[in-house]
């Protein structure tokens, strides 16, 4: 077998196995086999023994012994005119054609070729001498030397020639740089130096001929010759003949016809000097300043060199040489070559630059090239920043624009008013314009403002895009840095807008995912980083973390945007899969990035490329924050082949792993508590994900491994192994959560119960200034274990709990239903596995307690947690307990009373417990206005938590915050009191107390609404579970003690302000205030003191006549005074109630999922994942949804085209309890109802008189409207009123309003309460749009508009101030008036206030300096004037003012004032 070539092989050893390859006769394992094209109809192959070669079929050969003419050869190319005068191709062959040689068998290829080409010299055929009549003779020049003399780089003395040149070898710039002088030649012996003649118009090319001239020097020769180059480009310059800027000579070049080209050329050339000779000196300086302002500068540079451009004054005779512009060297030189005679002999260019030195010509460019000054005094160049040396390499041409770099920095320009653009150094923060920052930091370089250190945005995102990987790193890193310090607002500096969004809106989302899919591990570690830091708020992981412990702390808010759903042009719902990626991305990045395949890209980097530990913690970090998305979100990840089988198996070792000390520095195989962090989010989301990571990756194996392992044993840091011991139980805890994985805590109760005994000795006292800091950050990293260790016990309580509910159940469902609707089987624990739990957690609890007790000083944040967990255990205990079979309501009651009296009491009377309540109105979400100081990012929300400063953070779950310990102890005391209603008076005092009574006091009177749009609103919750159980506590309290109902009014006012704050996921929470607490006659104790009688003695005592009721039809309602109309809706707050209970349990599943987790019901528990967060439940003006309701099920039946003509009895049953309910509270509980726009309260009453044509009459309805008529006419409510501003839940008040006075005109019939409605929107302080509706739209109601004025709730000033200043709207008045449209029998209201703003507006002295008002003035005063009603022309022009006790309502001067009757008598000049 014959072997391969191998490197280093000479070509004798190739030729070698050749031979002997050839000798062996062994067919080759591969043929070179040339098919034909198949688009020049060639069929079929070469032929065995053929050779082809690529020659050229030289003239007389045998065409028949090659292909087909252009069987083979390339498409025709265009030929030039040399090409086409050449033969024809059939003379000689076809140039390029390939020749087929048939070979004998054994007959060599180039003894064949050598004998079939024999017609070499048919290239020889034509040839033509090139005329050298016309070239110089250059006669060889004597040398003194024998032999020229030889020369070294670096020792010559010879000017260099300063134009650039192509790349040379350094001999050849070394011999150009010599001068003839070093070879031994003297250019001054010269007898004679032929030149050509000057080319003229009298000399024709062809007959010059060489002459000579006498010897000269060469100075003078060159300078004369210099001269009449210049006077001639001169003549011809001065000459409009010929076009300078539009030469024409593309036209000259591609035209068949050159004298038709140039007739063209000369025509437009005239055409155009005819047009400027047309022009004006101004025209043309006009036409020519729009140029400038359109044409780039570099263009009008150059077509300002194209022009004219002669020097103001002649050299005199004394200089040798004139300047040019610099702009036209390259140009003239040229010219001097082909038309002026040239010097054998190059001038040097020292001697040049002596001459030129003495007077240099400038030239303005904006004067179109000409001659500006011509500077006499001699002006020295600049010295360059060093001095370059002719040793250097490469350095024979001066540069000045390059070195220029070398030089010092300028100073920075100053900072504008304006601002700046943001520059970034190195580590992501702002750089200051005037900082002094060393060139060597490399945040100087060659962009803009070279000046100022530091990066841009735009240069960072261009050099990310370099092909220089370094520089591609260093701005992926720049930017995922400024994206960190932006994140947590230390940028070192101000921003004039937030910049996240801004590098969003530009791209940034789209440069780290196309870069991450590059090769190079550090472009890789950078957009990982950078993906981190855009994706991630710092704060939000270590907070929830923090909280996770609290009272239902482990449930989460999904991280989404809320996004509108957008419609086509068809009216459909327009899909993501149809919106592309900037679209999406502009939405919702975690969808853009998911659709981009982010996660099998992630997956690929960590199971391939195998990164260090920091890129790994990142990109576990960011599958967290896609996880906290949703629950789509986490199935993509769950859907992600072998992604989840790479972290468990390389993140989660179950085997021993090496120690690696306090800086992890490789990842693979050693437990990570991102990755076990990882696999709790996705078991948050949802009961099926976490059996999935039960089944399919043993997630109880990993748990198990690290839970039962004390930290102290872990060959770890010591602070990791805590934290990843807790983590593994808080993963325990939410598959508990689920009622899964419970058959582990049996095997691992002797661990457990050990545990236990530890945590007795566990102190929650500050440890003292002796211990170090390491000794308290194990303190307090230890509390937080046993923090999670009893939240998961505690849900296994309610596991064991719940199973005889289950048993219950199951034996009481049929076996056709079992079969139907399969339920969970009963958990494998009973109560007896939980039994022994409660007297080392009851021991734990009560030492805690003690020590908070009797301790002044302030506890850690751990210390609290640890503490209401102990509490939160203690309360499931008792709620659980009360359940199972063997519970002993005597031994329950006496644990309680000792709970009670030993533990609660003391504690809640002490000073600590009053130091917690403190803490909760300093943390209430009253201080906190509901937006964040962190940058708000739509597409990307996030809780807003700062991992460092606390004011940033959300209050309520701040580190000093004690919200998590009261809800744990309000929550117990609520439970026991529910078990033992007798220890009720020992509470007594926790609710009279002032610091709970003040912290109430706070929450009412500011109430807090959460933004939809802010997620950071969410954590509200927990302080609704601490207001909620404060009031239940006081629902239990106050059926047992009378003295505490004096703070019903607060209690209750706390409970309406918590039901319009509650979020999304606390549905039980509604769902119980409304049926226990807001309808409770102990919450409105106001029915049972005699608060409605004592209404009606204070209506008694009022003076004001307003206050009496209007005459209207006969009602029994309307016999009522406002105290019995109060007592009425008291007495009917069973029915109110069922009506609020009805219309909010129709979301009948969101509310059973929510019982599910309030009452921690593990077998209906299908996610700890609370819906999307969408603002507040329960609306501000929730008590007039059952209106709303009615008037939309209404406007429904319409469209059907049915007639509404009258309701059942249950329907107007509940609308009258619905203002039952408004009338009690806007009576007892106005401070409640502040929170809802005034506007919003009179649109919603609007309903009921759009249901329908005489709902508003029925005396039920009318009953209860007419005193919450007078209510919204008190001063402070009208002044509350604003019609102006968008009122909430109306898309337009104008359309609402023209539908409510298209009612009025036709259903009214006059109806006074119906006009009060009508009057309260065009009071004079509201939108003009308003008033021309009625007087303008609808003119037909001011026919019916019969409201007396001593009647009028309104105050009749707010209809006559502040004067109109609407002229239309004053002309309407006049027409109405004029017309009869209004008359004081109709409508006098109306006719009241169109005679006032009339006589206003005629008499003003307003506006006097603008003419059109002073014209409309007296046009209409002429119109009054006009008028044949004297009646009318009277009231209008002696019009005095209001006055009730005349018959009209106003006063009249008894004859026409001074100043009115100049102002009619100059009407009347005009």
């Amino acid at each position: 077998m014959i072997r391969r070539p191998k490197p280093g092989e000479s070509e004798e050893d190739l030729l070698r196995l050749q031979e002997e390859f050839l000798a062996r006769e062994v067919a080759s394992s591969a043929n070179v086999v040339k098919k034909g094209d198949k688009r020049k109809n060639v069929a079929g192959t070469a032929q065995q023994n053929r050779v082809e070669k690529d020659v050229v079929q030289l003239p007389g050969a045998d065409p028949s012994s090659g292909l087909p003419m252009g069987a083979t050869s390339d498409p025709p190319k265009k030929k030039s005119k040399f090409r086409s005068s050449r033969p024809a191709a059939g003379d000689y062959g076809v140039r390029g054609q390939r020749i087929q040689i048939e070979l004998d068998r054994d007959e060599d290829p180039e003894v064949a070729m050598e004998r079939h080409d024999t017609h070499i010299t048919s290239v020889l055929s034509k040839i033509m001498e090139h005329d050298t009549s016309n070239a110089a003779v250059h006669l060889p020049r004597g040398s003194t030397q024998g032999f020229p003399t030889a020369l070294h780089r670096g020792h010559t003395t010879g000017a260099q020639n300063g134009k650039p040149h192509k790349k040379r070898s350094l001999f050849a710039q070394q011999f150009e740089s010599s001068t003839s002088n070093q070879f031994g030649v003297s250019t001054q012996s010269q007898s004679e130096q032929p030149i050509r003649a000057p080319v003229s118009s009298s000399i024709q090319p062809h007959s010059a001929q060489p002459m000579r001239v006498p010897d000269l020097p060469l100075t003078t020769m060159a300078s004369s010759s210099v001269e009449e180059n210049m006077e001639m480009r001169e003549s011809i310059v001065a000459s409009p003949q010929e076009p300078h800027v539009i030469s024409g000579a593309g036209l000259l070049q591609g035209s068949l016809d050159p004298e038709r080209a140039r007739k063209d050329i000369q025509q437009i050339h005239q055409e155009n000097l005819g047009r400027l000779s047309a022009m004006s000196e101004e025209e043309i300086l006009q036409e020519q300043q729009k140029l400038r302002q359109m044409l780039d500068p570099n263009l009008l540079k150059f077509l300002q060199s194209k022009g004219p451009s002669k020097p103001t004054q002649k050299p005199t005779s004394s200089s040798t040489l004139t300047s040019k512009p610099q702009a036209d060297s390259e140009n003239d030189s040229m010219d001097t070559e082909s038309s002026a005679p040239m010097a054998t002999e190059p001038i040097p260019e020292e001697k040049m630059t002596q001459e030129t030195s003495k007077q240099r010509v400038h030239f303005d460019d904006n004067a179109g090239g000409g001659v500006d000054d011509v500077e006499k005094e001699e002006q020295e160049p600049e010295a360059p920043p060093i001095e370059v040396k002719k040793e250097w390499v490469n350095m024979n041409k001066v540069e000045s624009d390059k070195i220029s770099w070398l030089k010092d920095m300028p100073k920075p320009s100053a900072k504008a008013k304006e601002g700046y653009q943001a520059r970034f150094d190195f580590n992501g923060m702002l750089v200051a314009r005037d900082a002094d920052i060393p060139v060597r930091e490399g945040l100087h370089h060659h962009g803009e403002e070279q000046e100022v250190p530091g990066y841009s945005l735009e240069e960072l995102f261009t050099l990310s895009r370099s092909s220089v990987v370094q520089q591609r790193v260093l701005a992926l890193q720049t930017l995922a840095r400024v994206l960190y310090n932006c994140r947590i607002s230390d940028i070192g500096g101000e921003l004039m807008e937030p910049l996240v969004p801004k590098l969003l809106e530009a791209g940034v989302l789209f440069l780290f995912r196309w870069s991450l899919d590059d090769v190079n591990e550090g472009v890789i570690t950078a957009c990982i980083e950078g993906l981190a830091a855009l994706l991630i708020q710092p704060g939000d992981e270590s907070t929830s973390d923090r909280v996770f412990s609290w009272y239902r702390g482990s449930e989460t808010t999904p991280m989404r945007p809320v996004v509108e759903d957008e419609e086509d042009e068809s009216g459909q719902k327009i899909e993501d899969k149809e919106k592309s990626d900037p679209q999406l991305a502009s939405q919702d990045v975690i969808k853009a990035l998911l659709r981009m395949n982010v996660l099998e890209r992630l997956r690929y980097i960590l199971e391939v490329v195998r990164p260090p530990a920091p890129v790994v913690l990142n990109a576990l970090a960011i599958l967290i924050r896609i996880a906290r998305h949703s629950q789509e979100a986490t199935n993509e990840i769950m859907k992600c082949p072998r992604l989840m089988q790479t972290v468990f198996a390389e993140f989660l070792p179950l085997a021993s792993w090496k120690s690696q000390g306090d800086v992890v520095s490789e990842a693979y195989n050693y437990p990570l508590i991102p990755a076990l962090k990882l696999a709790r989010v996705i078991c948050q989301n949802g009961r099926h994900f976490a059996a999935t990571l039960l089944i399919k990756y043993n997630l109880m194996s990993v748990v198990v491994r690290y839970a039962s392992m004390e930290p102290v044993d872990m060959p770890m840091n010591i602070g990791e192994a805590f934290q990843l011991s807790t983590e593994a139980f808080r993963v325990w805890q939410i598959c508990v959560s689920y009622g899964l994985a419970c058959d582990t805590y049996r095997d691992l109760y002797p661990l457990l119960m050990q545990q236990l005994q530890v945590f007795q000795r566990l102190s929650i006292l500050p440890l003292d200034s002796t211990h170090d800091a390491s000794s308290k950050a194990a303190n307090r990293l230890q509390m937080t274990r046993a923090c999670t260790v009893l939240s998961m016990l505690e849900g296994v309580t309610h596991v064991a709990g719940s199973a005889v509910i289950l048993q219950q159940k199951q034996t009481m469902r049929s076996d056709e239903q079992s079969q139907q609707h399969p339920r969970a089987p009963p958990p494998p624990i009973d109560w007896s596995h939980v039994s022994g739990l409660m007297s080392p957690l009851e021991l734990c609890a009560k030492r805690w307690l003690g020590e908070m007790t009797n301790c002044s000083d302030v506890l850690e944040a751990e210390a609290l947690s640890l503490a209401g967990s102990s509490l939160n255990f203690l309360a499931s205990v008792y709620e659980n307990w009360t359940r199972q079979p063997s519970y002993s309501p005597v031994d329950c009651l006496q644990h309680i009373e000792e709970l009670v009296t030993r533990l609660l009491v003391p504690f809640m009377t002490s000073t600590s417990f009053y130091s917690v309540v403190c803490n909760l109105k300093s943390h209430s979400s009253v201080s906190h206005d509901g937006n964040s100081s962190l940058p708000i990012i739509s597409a990307l929300p996030d809780f807003s938590c700062h991992p460092e400063d606390q004011s940033l953070v959300y209050s309520c779950v701040r580190r000093t915050s004690s919200y998590g310990f009261a809800a744990g102890l309000l929550r117990l005391v609520t439970t026991l009191l529910k078990i033992h209603k007798g220890m009720a008076a020992k509470f007594c005092p926790i609710i009279e107390s002032t610091y709970v009574t003040e912290y109430l006091k706070a929450v009412c009177k500011h109430p807090h609404q959460s933004s939809a749009s802010q997620l950071v609103g969410s954590w509200a919750r927990y302080e609704h579970h601490v207001l909620y159980y404060l009031v239940k506590l006081y629902y239990h309290v106050a059926q047992q003690s009378e003295s505490c109902h004096q703070y019903s009014i607060l209690y209750h006012s706390t409970a309406l302000v918590l039901l319009t704050s509650l979020q999304s996921g606390q549905e039980h929470y509604v769902h119980d205030l409304l049926s226990t607490v807001l309808f409770h006659t102990d919450f409105l104790a106001e029915g049972r003191i005699g608060d409605p009688i004592a209404s009606d003695l204070a209506d008694m005592l009022t003076i004001n006549g307003k206050e009496e009721t209007a005459p209207s039809t006969n009602s029994s309602h309307q016999g009522l005074t406002r105290g019995e109309l109060l007592q009425d809706a008291y007495d009917h707050l069973g029915s109110i109630r069922h009506l609020y209970m009805v219309y909010f349990g129709a979301a009948a599943q969101a509310l059973t999922r929510s019982r599910a987790r309030s009452l921690h019901q593990p077998h209906d528990i299908d996610t700890l994942t609370l819906p999307e967060f969408t603002g507040p439940l329960v609306p501000m003006d929730w008590i007039f949804l059952p209106l709303l309701h009615l008037y939309v099920e209404a406007q429904k039946a319409e469209m059907l085209g049915k007639t509404v003509k009258s309701f059942p009895p249950h329907i107007l049953a509940s609308i009258t309890d619905t203002l039952r309910w408004v009338f009690m509270l806007e009576t007892w509980r106005s401070k409640c109802l502040q929170m809802v726009p005034q506007a919003a309260k009179v649109a919603r009453l609007y309903c009921i008189f759009l249901t329908g044509n005489d709902l508003f009459m029925e005396d039920a309805v009318s009953g209860f409207l007419w005193p919450i008529l007078r209510i919204y006419t008190q001063p402070e409510y009208l002044k509350a009123l604003d019609f102006n501003v968008p009122v909430p839940g109306v898309a337009s008040f104008h359309d609402l309003y023209m539908s409510i006075l298209t009612q009025y005109e036709a259903v009214s019939f006059g109806n006074r309460l119906f006009a009060h409605f009508i009057l309260l929107p065009i009071q004079q302080q509201f939108n003009p749009s308003l008033r021309k509706a009625v007087w303008f739209d609808r003119v037909g109601v001011l026919r019916s508009l019969g409201l007396p004025l001593r009647e009028c709730a309104i105050p009749l000033s707010n209809f006559l101030e502040p004067k109109e200043t609407n002229p239309e709207l004053v002309e309407i008045y006049l027409g109405c008036v004029a017309s009869g449209s209004v008359r004081p029998s109709w409508s006098p209201i109306m006719y009241l206030v169109a005679l006032s703003h009339l006589n206003k507006f005629l008499f003003s002295q307003d506006n006097l300096d603008k003419v059109e008002a002073v014209r409309l003035k007296l046009k209409m005063i002429r119109q009054v004037l006009a008028l044949k009603d004297k009646v009318l022309q009277q009231q209008i022009l002696q019009y005095q003012g209001l006055d009730l006790t005349q018959p009209l309502g106003f006063n009249l001067y008894p004859q026409l004032p001074l100043e009115r009757l100049e102002i009619l008598q100059a009407a009347e000049k005009r």
